[in-house]
């Protein structure tokens, strides 16, 4: 099997920056640990979560604490491959063998796992909730839903057009939107309405490790540990986010710039090799300081409190027969059943649905092009030549390819809240990948001197194991 372990050049790590004053702590903040948090806050944390408690009740919390150790964890140890190379993880990744043939796979894979548009039909959902000023049901709204649906799509798009740099519009849209809106609301619509004791309840069973009922929904199941935080390959998005953020290595390598606004960028895949002395390993310690304090202190503790909140506020008001009957109109129940303890309520939670499928919509959609634009430009090296360095072509020509998908989807596929639970199944799939992914680049790429720890080799094994069980059951059980 052949191995790509080839880079531009060897390097000095950039020196790492300094955090002086408050707009330093605000522009560090404003980056991939922000998004990570603000995709968590979505569909594991609003639909699946949610549904699956609903049903059967918050015992089953430990699969989603689980998952969200693991996404942090391998997430941290992906990033410091970024730090020290450059590259995106994705890119160490297709350096075990064949990239034409690589990519092709990879397409297909990340094709079958977002190739629902759960998002923007969320959305669509919300805009007809809110027109019929009722919960949604099929088939009667069928066709509104679909209208509604395909321009949720093209509202969701609108962000990854814009700015200098897509990544950084998606940081400031997440932490208006999410860190300063959405998750204060449900915190405070929470502490004001569920009582302390079924709280503390569903918190606790964030700690019941292991069970699991006789009757359980495996597809559920399957979908929380697939979409508990951001998802199972959490770290194969957020460290593409480190990479056009500029942080360690990466600054050497250029962004993918916004459509209108964004200026051209010599955007390059293939990294550098870190030299290996005391003065660059100390820069790299102090850079993957920085994604622990930014990913533990945002992304795993804020996934933790986003579930917690909107879990909670499900459990109290939503009968379970909703996670069994009307499925449709699933993720509207919760606004119609809270407009009995607030006037305001029904408007309140849909606008705040609203806000978080449009956001997410935006960041899930970037990754996916991201990823695709990332791999494509790595293994097909002649698009350089043809597009003079500049990924935009590519980037969101792969965009136009996958909108025609989403509308077939929506017409023909199935209702939203079955798009988030076979959506985040199969995202199990990308868990599996990233992992066996880690321990190539652990073993292969790596300098012996900048390789992972023990710890960060046996959580990788961990989630192996965990999300192959997920994934098998949610299919077989």
């Amino acid at each position: 099997m052949p191995i790509d372990r080839e880079f531009q050049d060897e390097k000095d790590i950039p020196e790492p920056f300094k955090v002086k004053n408050w707009k330093d702590y605000f522009k560090f903040l404003i980056g991939p640990g922000i998004i990570a948090l603000g995709l968590g806050l979505g569909t594991g944390e609003l639909v699946s979560t949610p549904f699956l408690i609903v049903g059967y009740g918050p015992l089953l919390l430990w699969v989603a604490l689980v998952s969200i150790i693991l996404q942090t964890s391998t997430a941290i140890t992906a990033s410091k491959y970024t730090i020290l190379t450059g590259e995106p993880f994705q890119i160490g990744l297709n350096r075990i063998g064949n990239k034409k043939l690589l990519t092709v796979v990879w397409v297909i894979l990340g094709t079958i796992s977002t190739v629902f548009p759960y998002y923007p039909a969320l959305l669509g959902l919300t805009f007809v909730a809110l027109i019929m000023n009722t919960v949604p049901i099929f088939p009667d709204n069928q066709m509104l839903y679909i209208i509604m649906t395909i321009i949720a799509l093209a509202i969701t798009i609108i962000p990854l057009l814009l700015g200098k740099k897509v990544m950084r519009t998606l940081g400031m849209m997440f932490f208006l939107i999410h860190f300063c809106l959405i998750i204060p609301l449900f915190a405070i619509l929470t502490l004001l309405i569920v009582p302390f004791d079924i709280i503390i309840k569903v918190f606790l069973g964030f700690f019941a490790f292991g069970t699991i009922p006789s009757d359980a929904n495996f597809l559920a199941l399957g979908a929380v540990a697939g979409f508990a935080g951001l998802a199972a390959s959490a770290g194969m998005s957020i460290s593409m986010y480190y990479r056009d953020t500029g942080w360690g290595m990466a600054k050497l390598l250029g962004h993918i710039p916004g459509a209108i606004g964004g200026e051209k960028s010599q955007f390059q895949v293939k990294g550098f090799k870190p030299k290996v002395d005391a003065a660059n390993m100390k820069k790299a310690k102090i850079w993957f300081k920085y994604i622990k304090l930014e990913l533990i202190g945002l992304f795993f503790f804020g996934s933790i409190i986003t579930m917690l909140f909107p879990v909670a506020l499900n459990y109290y008001l939503v009968d379970s027969s909703a996670a069994t009957e009307n499925t449709f109109g699933f993720t509207a129940v919760l606004a119609n059943n809270i407009a009995n303890y607030l006037p305001f309520g029904w408007l309140l939670i849909l606008f705040m649905l609203a806000a978080v499928f449009f956001a997410d919509g935006s960041g899930v959609i970037d990754g996916l092009m991201r990823q695709f634009a990332n791999i494509l430009w790595n293994a097909f090296p002649s698009l350089n030549k043809r597009f003079e360095g500049d990924v935009r072509p590519v980037y969101y020509g792969i965009l136009g390819v996958f909108i025609i998908i989403w509308i077939l989807m929506v017409i023909f596929g199935p209702a939203p809240v079955e798009m988030v639970l076979y959506a985040g199944s199969l995202a199990n799939i990308g868990g599996i990948i990233f992992a066996l992914g880690l321990l190539f680049v652990h073993f292969y790429i790596l300098p012996k001197e900048y390789r992972f720890s023990l710890f960060e080799i046996i959580i990788v094994l961990i989630s192996i194991i965990f999300y192959g069980f997920f994934l098998v059951a949610a299919f077989l059980f």
